[in-house]
């Protein structure tokens, strides 16, 4: 098996100068959904800090979508943050 095949492991053959390698898998840089306007189109690959994921995460419209986040996934993101290994992010 080709391991640029591998899905796991898409992340080590991607161009960094495409929206999207070959193997269908975003490298970060876009949008297969439409939504450009997301603060993930802002991210790069080895770039990124928990602080820019924090604040992703934080809304107030769900990166991937656009749509307004619910009241039940703040309730579960608070809950995420209060694990142990979240201080470890």
């Amino acid at each position: 098996m080709d391991p640029k095949s591998n899905p796991y492991l898409a992340h080590m053959y991607e161009d960094d100068n495409s929206t999207y390698s070959s193997n269908g898998y975003s490298n970060g840089y876009g949008s297969k959904t439409g939504y450009t306007d997301s603060q993930l189109t802002k991210f790069k690959r080895h770039e990124t800090t928990a602080a820019m994921a924090k604040a992703a995460e934080d809304g107030p419209n769900n990166a991937f979508t656009g749509q307004p986040l619910s009241q039940k996934y703040f309730d579960i993101l608070k809950t995420r943050r209060n694990l142990p290994v979240h201080a470890q992010r």
